[in-house]
């Protein structure tokens, strides 16, 4: 790169971040480099921008919330590209300004990034597969964790056509926000926009050539003791010979304080019963009613510093969900990590009213304290989604929910390799085929590092 022609000043980076104070501590920490790397470069300070404090608007982890604030700051400026970054991306910016400099050059090149692609459809992108795109490499969206790039002009158009209503958002749901904003850009056979242009800079392991790159998630410190942590499982009475069995075979053998809350009372898991008669679906009441009484047990137990909500079926590995929350904050705060989904940020009509919400099934952290907090949210009904109740509750009460890529609402092959590799997941969802195997591949050989004073082998 010449230090004589500023690029930088056509290109402005978002850190897309989350208020909570470790992840906002990340984020800070690399707008610093940024500036750093490209004041050495150019002797100028980039525009840099992190959205819980530049843009704090609901959902702008799904991006599109964050198109108006964007193109209206920069409308009538220099900038050319907007490049889009996690605070645990790492970026060496000559590369990354010499990768826009020579996508600036193709004009039909309007977004680029690392390329991702199922092999078949899945759960988690609504089992939606683009055959007619099979002869043009098949249908790919950008690894965001890499960080990807998009022109102003291409998020102009996105924005113009979305409140003319033009091109329409139909999703009620943000689960893979990726995937979903490939689909909003491509549209359709009919009228199809630009497709993601693989841009090989933007690595998922480091390399020489690599502009970005997705760091791993480190420790903060030792991992914390598993018996400051209490387990609840939610079962019912039709699993308790199968599904509450595989939790004690697993991940149950490496926990000291493991419940099952059911229906019904059963000697043989033991179980716990709440008084709430099992739902097909939802199980809203369900789990309020478990929190409530998590929270009651723990209140004699003073070690304990969260709460760890997990289905029958959740494959968990103990030791990685330690370690991981040696970066948070427990006890008295009002802490709630997991899988982040969103309800209502793909539709205009309700986008302003859309919220965040932890999905169930790879586990939820609560703190104590938020734990406490959120027993007391009321149920429209008893078979209400569980997971969307308590996130509705939390965005009326100012509770910041923290996602979390560590965990897994669905099975590992549900995902692409590449998002795999990125760190040690923490969690799974869903046994079938072999859950007993899935845990031994993925968790058994950390869990069998922890300390086990209390060692549940006889279960």
């Amino acid at each position: 790169m010449q230090n004589h022609y500023r690029y930088s000043r056509n290109v402005v980076l978002t850190i897309v971040s989350q208020s909570e104070p470790y992840h906002s501590s990340v984020a800070s920490r690399l707008k610093q480099d940024i500036e750093t790397q490209i004041l050495g470069l150019e002797g100028r300070r980039p525009s840099v921008h992190i959205t819980n404090e530049d843009f704090p608007v609901s959902g702008a982890w799904t991006i599109l919330p964050l198109l108006r604030p964007l193109t209206s700051k920069y409308k009538g400026s220099d900038v050319r590209w907007v490049v889009f970054l996690e605070p645990h991306t790492a970026v060496r910016c000559e590369k990354l300004l010499e990768a826009l400099a020579s996508a600036d050059s193709q004009p039909e090149t309007m977004w680029i990034g690392y390329p991702l692609s199922d092999e078949e459809p899945t759960i988690i992108h609504h089992f939606t597969f683009y055959e007619n795109l099979e002869e043009d490499g098949g249908f790919v969206y950008p690894n965001f964790a890499s960080g990807f790039a998009m022109r102003m002009t291409l998020m102009n158009k996105l924005l113009k056509e979305i409140e003319s209503g033009e091109r329409k958002l139909e999703a009620d749901f943000s689960i893979d926000p990726a995937f979903e904003l490939a689909q909003l850009v491509y549209g359709d056979a009919s009228n199809p926009g630009p497709l993601l242009t693989p841009e090989l800079n933007f690595c998922v392991v480091s390399g020489d050539n690599c502009a970005t790159y997705p760091r791993p998630f480190d420790l903060c410190g030792s991992a914390i003791p598993e018996e400051t942590i209490f387990f609840a499982v939610k079962t019912w009475s039709g699993f308790h010979s199968t599904r509450a069995q595989v939790v004690k075979k697993t991940w149950g053998k490496h926990v000291t304080y493991l419940h099952f809350f059911s229906d019904k009372a059963d000697d043989t898991i033991p179980t716990i019963d709440i008084g709430v008669p099992n739902t097909k679906t939802g199980h809203c009441a369900k789990t309020i009613a478990i929190l409530k009484k998590a929270v009651h047990m723990v209140e004699k137990i003073t070690q304990v510093k969260w709460i760890f909500l997990a289905d029958d079926d959740t494959i968990l590995g103990v030791q990685r969900l330690c370690e991981v929350l040696s970066c948070y904050r427990g006890g008295p705060d009002l802490t709630v990590i997991g899988e982040r989904y969103g309800y209502g940020f793909g539709k205009r009509e309700t986008a302003a009213k859309g919220y965040d919400y932890i999905t169930g099934g790879g586990g939820t952290v609560f703190s104590i304290g938020a734990a406490r907090e959120l027993s007391t949210c009321a149920c429209a009904s008893p078979s209400a989604p569980d997971d969307m109740t308590l996130g509705a509750c939390a965005k009326r009460r100012n509770i910041s929910l923290t996602h979390s890529p560590l965990f897994h609402q669905a099975r590992p092959q549900e995902y692409s390799r590449e998002v795999l590799a990125r760190g040690r997941p923490v969690s799974f969802h869903r046994h079938a085929p072999d859950p007993l195997r899935l845990y031994a591949v993925w968790f058994l050989h950390d869990d069998r590092t922890l300390r086990r004073t209390n060692r549940r082998d006889e279960l």
